[in-house]
This record gives structure tokens, C-alpha cells and sequence, in this order.
């Protein structure tokens, strides 16, 4: 008798971890209407009657509190860095090259050349998000042989949806001074070593500001071979 595969119920091992300090208070309403993974950055809002609650922390928010520690979602992403494709070479064509996963998150993708300089989509190519390609335009600077390095997020099928807030109704999150490693990022954008990092529209951590708190600052770059972002939590609402 064959035993079926697990289907995921655990949800994206790891997408956050702590390597030193912070705390988790785990006391912490939740709104109800929040869809988060761990990793995503936390505010505190209110609901209908008053009561603090936890939400997805947006570009401009003032009220973050931490990062969530769980899941609340149908869906997960992983990030991958700096995938190599050459067109014209295995499965690629001379125009088109399929990258090794499909279903990617639609403003993820930044695609560079050997230098790290990166094209201009439209320009240069363009993407198709849900089968994972990437088109040369025939009056970019992108070559037939070329060779292309892509830095997206992908959406992992295998994984299905969890809710950890069930039954309680509140949400772990990470909070206070510590150092993290997480897999939850904007991957549109270029990390550096002591970068500021804060919250985009959607609550992955990012160096673009939008006038909204730093959340803390990067202690390691993300890279080919070990695609995890690790930072300093160091919130400031100021």
C-alpha cells in the first residue's frame, strides 16, 4: 500500500525565522478579513467596535508592530534570485526562455544581465506571469544568445492555504529588537548591507520607501545560492 504525499499543511516552512532576540507575544487580535504569511510585515489597526487588531501593514503605515510568525492565507510564494536563462539554449528559443517555475507574482520580477544591470521590461522583453516566460523584443538590447538573470517570486503550488488564527483569533508575530532570516520579500528591488527596510503596499519588506516606518535593516543580501534576506528588526513610527 502506497502511502499519498504530505499536502502541505504546515504552509512555507521557514519563510521567517529568528536568529536572535525579538519577542512573541501571541496575544494579539487579528483582523478578520487579513490574509498574511509569516514574514510579512504587521501593523495594528481596529476593528468596527474599537478594539486594537492586527493587519497587513501598507507603504505608507505609521503603525507597525512587528512580523507576523504565522500563516493566514490560501496562498504562498518563494522567492528565487538571480535564476540563469540563455535563449537559444535547451528549451529556450531564440526569443522566448521558460524559467523553472510558473505562476509568478505579478511586479516580482527584475531581470539583469551578467553585470547586474537591469532591463527594461517592454523595452527589452516582456513576461508572461502565468506560464512563467520571458519574451526578448526584437529592437531591445537583449541578444538571441544571450544570457539573462531573473530574480522573481513564484507562486508554490504544492503548499495549500492555512489558517493559524483559527480558534483563537489572534496571530503570533515577532516584535522588539532581534535579528531575523526570512523568504518574504520584494524581490523588485536591490538589497544592500545596512539598507533601511520598510513595508510596500502589500506588507513584504522592501528599501523603497513610501513614507511609511522603517522596519529595520539588512544584515545579509538574498543570492543565488541561499535566497533567504536576513535583517535587524528595528522599528521606527516616527
Amino acid at each position: 500500500m502506497s502511502e499519498l504525499p504530505g499536502i502541505g499543511r504546515n504552509g512555507l516552512i521557514n519563510s521567517v525565522r529568528r536568529l536572535s532576540g525579538g519577542t512573541n507575544p501571541g496575544y494579539r487580535k487579528v483582523s478578520s478579513s487579513a490574509s498574511f504569511i509569516a514574514g510579512q510585515v504587521a501593523a495594528l489597526g481596529s476593528d468596527a467596535n474599537g478594539n486594537p487588531v492586527l493587519e497587513v501593514a501598507n507603504a505608507t503605515s505609521k503603525k507597525v508592530v512587528g512580523i507576523f510568525f504565522c500563516h493566514k492565507t490560501s496562498v504562498f510564494y518563494q522567492p528565487v534570485v538571480c535564476e540563469a536563462q540563455t535563449f537559444g539554449a535547451g528549451e529556450n528559443t531564440a526569443f522566448v526562455v521558460y524559467l523553472n517555475h510558473a505562476n509568478l507574482k505579478s511586479g516580482s520580477i527584475v531581470v539583469e544581465d551578467v553585470n547586474g544591470t537591469d532591463y527594461t521590461v517592454t523595452t527589452d522583453y516582456t513576461v508572461n506571469t502565468t506560464n512563467g516566460t520571458i519574451t526578448r523584443t526584437s529592437t531591445g538590447f537583449i541578444g538571441a544568445t544571450d544570457t539573462i538573470y531573473v530574480t522573481y517570486m513564484y507562486q508554490d503550488m504544492s503548499l495549500t492555504g492555512i489558517d493559524q488564527t483559527l480558534g483563537s483569533g489572534c496571530a503570533a508575530t515577532i516584535e522588539d529588537f532581534g535579528e531575523l532570516a526570512t523568504l518574504v520579500y520584494d524581490t523588485s528591488v536591490a538589497y544592500s548591507i545596512m539598507a533601511k527596510l520598510y513595508s510596500d503596499a502589500n506588507g513584504y519588506l522592501t528599501t523603497t520607501s513610501g513614507g511609511g516606518a522603517v522596519v529595520g535593516y539588512v544584515t545579509k543580501v538574498p543570492t543565488v545560492d541561499d535566497p533567504e534576506l536576513h535583517f535587524k528588526l528595528s522599528i521606527n513610527n516616527a
